[in-house]
């Protein structure tokens, strides 16, 4: 009998953190679910699956996913403080998130946030995770920034051993998200206490590179690698903004190739795009004033109006975000009278987080105090 009456509560207990919650879903950050993960998911104890509602790319309703991690142990007063961890480019599909392979490759940044005294928000961005309703909007500023707050609403709403104090930090893609929700945070959900942004090697003025493209760019190793993030990009936009003919700037082949990486992770991007070059996948040139001026309300990062400070590293051998792009960042930063540390490391895009991570966790334990 006793065991039967455990059997019960269990499953009770199980009910409460799957089902959904209340007409509270209907708004961003709705808890759609937050479901406990088994002991040892992606090498944690106590890691969460959510599904909560968000921003879609044209700003209507619609639902994303993400991962949530606390540490073991006792909470501290006023609750575990939360960083949300914004993570580099992985695809466009449904597959190629954070929650689909369990944070497989964030897994030790996950563990070393941990370990520094803070609970971890891991937003898989739309359309990259399961039960995706959308293709994911690469580079969009506005949708990156809502489903990396919304994740943290979700999660302090679910959890009371999360305090409702935060920050956000990522890389690449990531550091773009980052930025972008650092210069939100603060009027999109002022209900929760946001303190501070890191972003490592931000992907950042690329709308000004992109508008060089057109159909007359040679075909040169280094630039054919960035192929397909620009037909992954201009998906996004075509996602976006879907009354613009975004497709009239697509050559046959371009459309084909946007098309294709609807649904593929980043691993299979380079075999898509077959070598193939940027000019050889538009038909138009993108420095057109309608097109130009879209691409930059796309994906442009904010450089003025931000209210917390902000931690940029960046390698000076990167080749992938390549430095000037950050340089001409704090630039503008500079010229907007924003506030910022900056720190440059003998770093590639590939070492730039594990070597710059001891600096950014220093800087998040001055903005947002651990334990």
């Amino acid at each position: 009998m006793a065991i039967r009456r455990f059997a019960v509560i269990i499953a009770a207990l199980v009910s409460l953190l799957s089902v959904p919650m209340g007409a509270a879903v209907a708004e961003s950050g709705g808890v759609v679910e937050y479901r406990a993960q088994p002991a040892g998911w992606g090498g944690f104890e106590n890691a969460y699956f959510v599904s909560y509602r968000t921003e879609g790319p044209t700003g209507a309703a619609t639902t994303a996913t993400g991962a949530v991690f606390v540490p073991p142990g006792t909470a501290p007063d006023g609750g575990w403080p939360v960083v949300a961890w914004a993570h580099g480019t992985s695809g466009l599909g449904p597959t190629c998130g954070v929650t689909p392979s369990a944070a497989a490759g964030d897994g030790w940044i996950v563990e070393r946030l941990l370990s520094a005294g803070y609970a971890v928000a891991t937003p898989d961005y739309l359309g990259l995770g399961p039960g995706a309703e959308t293709t994911h909007p690469y580079l969009q500023s506005r949708t990156e920034a809502t489903a990396t707050i919304d994740l943290v609403r979700a999660a302090v709403r679910s959890d009371d051993s999360l305090s409702s104090s935060w920050a956000v930090a990522g890389v690449s893609q990531g550091g773009h998200a980052a930025l972008n929700a650092g210069h939100l945070a603060s009027s999109y959900a002022p209900e929760l206490d946001f303190r501070g942004t890191v972003a490592m090697a931000p992907a950042s003025n690329f709308e000004t590179v992109f508008a060089l493209a057109g159909p007359h760019v040679p075909s040169v190793d280094l630039l054919n690698a960035l192929t397909p993030n620009l037909a992954a990009l201009l998906g996004g936009l075509q996602l976006a903004d879907p009354d613009f003919p975004v497709r009239d700037y697509l050559t046959p082949s371009g459309q084909r190739l946007v098309a294709d990486l609807a649904t593929k992770c980043v691993g299979a991007w380079g075999d898509s795009a077959d070598g193939a070059s940027i000019g050889s996948i538009l038909a138009r040139p993108l420095g057109d004033p309608p097109f130009a001026s879209r691409l930059s309300r796309y994906m442009a990062v904010p450089t003025a109006g931000y209210d917390r400070p902000i931690f940029v590293a960046h390698g000076v051998p990167d080749t992938t975000v390549p430095i000037p792009l950050t340089l001409a960042l704090l630039a503008q930063f500079d010229a907007a009278g924003t506030r910022y540390e900056f720190r440059s490391y003998d770093s590639d895009h590939q070492k730039i987080t594990a070597d710059s991570l001891p600096d950014a966790i220093t800087f998040l334990h001055k903005v947002l105090p651990a334990r």
